[in-house]
């Protein structure tokens, strides 16, 4: 895959910006309440598949595109899955 230097760059600063989104996942992480923390979980899988997935692009390293694709997959499905049975029990 050949992109543009500059849109290399939008990339790696897209990364950068998510890498902000780490700090208030692990702040969730750390409160006493087991669903803010599995919550917290799940927004910290979401921003690490979400950085590899674009690291990669920006890499441009097709198998690492390929395991941030999956991994940021599955963890969207978990997470609809969740609020689907959240949204049926209530």
């Amino acid at each position: 895959m050949d992109l543009p230097v500059a849109l290399r760059w939008v990339f790696v600063a897209l990364a950068l910006l998510q890498l902000l989104a780490f700090v208030p996942a692990v702040r969730r992480m750390r409160r006493p309440d087991p669903s803010v923390r599995t919550d917290g979980r799940m927004d910290l899988l979401d921003a690490a598949a979400s950085l590899t997935f674009l690291a990669a692009i920006a890499l441009g390293n097709d198998p690492l595109l390929l395991v941030g694709g999956a991994s940021l997959g599955v963890v969207i499905a978990v997470k609809g899955y969740r609020t689907l049975r959240m949204r049926r029990q209530a």
